[in-house]
């Protein structure tokens, strides 16, 4: 791993970050997320990571890429409701309407995940977060999602800090990082790593037994299906009192594709009207 990722300071416009993630698939941004933001969202969150037990898939290749020694959380909205913060924080959406609208009228989140890498864990396999779809809706549609990754403690080269392959996403089809192509995202806690849906990265191996957590945060096409099935782990009392912006990321509002460049249609009804009746008095 002789290459790395740009370090861009934490006050960065949203347009020097865009360019660089751009250009290389990913950055890093140092200092993104309020320190005392993150020591009382860990506070909130423990009990349930804590309490979290790995459940297997009895697939092997999925076990495998999800982690022998990984705690993962969704629904982190109910766990901590602080996290609507990074949500909808406002430059991360600045980032996305940059990415995302070209090719849908409006977008969703697709999921919210803490992910804690503890020792023993080994490296997954590199891929892209774009996979998560079938190959058909990905030919010719160009970006479908972008991440973001949150150090909610200090991401190092032994407690599995993540691998990323820069430029991978101007790559062929099925081409893997060779030596000297990798970079680990090293950073400190509060640092995010945005990292577009079609670069390659992977988790990597924990070797100290520190605790290595992250949040990961991404936001696809509005007329894909979410990888968290947010309906189900967030109940309607919960969504009520989440703000507008965060609903309609979340599926309760009307996708209108009328007004898009392919001419889609509506998607999301309820009761063959927005689902934003659910919260009018």
């Amino acid at each position: 791993m002789t290459c790395e990722l740009d370090v861009l300071a934490g006050d960065a416009g949203v347009g020097d970050i865009v360019e660089v993630v751009d250009r290389d698939g990913a950055a890093i941004v140092a200092d993104f997320v309020d320190t005392d933001w993150l020591d009382r969202f860990n506070r909130a969150i423990d009990p349930a990571v804590e309490r979290a037990r790995r459940v297997p898939f009895d697939n092997p290749a999925i076990d495998s890429f999800l982690g022998e020694h990984t705690v993962r959380l969704h629904g982190l909205l109910a766990k901590a409701p602080s996290f609507v913060d990074l949500m909808i924080e406002p430059r991360l959406l600045a980032m996305m309407d940059h990415w995302l609208l070209p090719r849908c009228s409006s977008y969703l989140f697709s999921a919210g995940e803490l992910i804690e890498v503890r020792g023993g864990e080994t490296a997954q396999r590199f891929h892209v977060d774009d996979g998560s779809w079938p190959v058909w809706p990905r030919r010719g549609a160009g970006l479908l999602q972008m991440n973001v990754m949150v150090a909610a403690t200090d991401f190092t080269c032994s407690n599995g800090a993540t691998l990323v392959a820069p430029g991978s996403h101007r790559w062929e089809s099925g081409r893997l990082p060779g030596k000297g192509e990798v970079a680990q995202v090293v950073m400190p806690r509060g640092s995010i790593a945005v990292i577009r849906g079609d670069c390659l990265h992977a988790g990597g191996t924990n070797t100290d037994g520190t605790r290595r957590r992250a949040l990961s945060l991404s936001w696809c096409l509005g007329w894909l299906r979410t990888v968290e099935n947010t309906w189900l782990t967030l109940p309607l009392d919960v969504v009520a009192g989440l703000p507008p912006r965060a609903r309609e990321l979340l599926g309760y509002e009307i996708y209108d594709g009328s007004a898009d460049e392919v001419r889609s249609g509506f998607l999301g009804y309820y009761e063959m009207g927005s689902p934003r009746v659910l919260f009018e008095d």
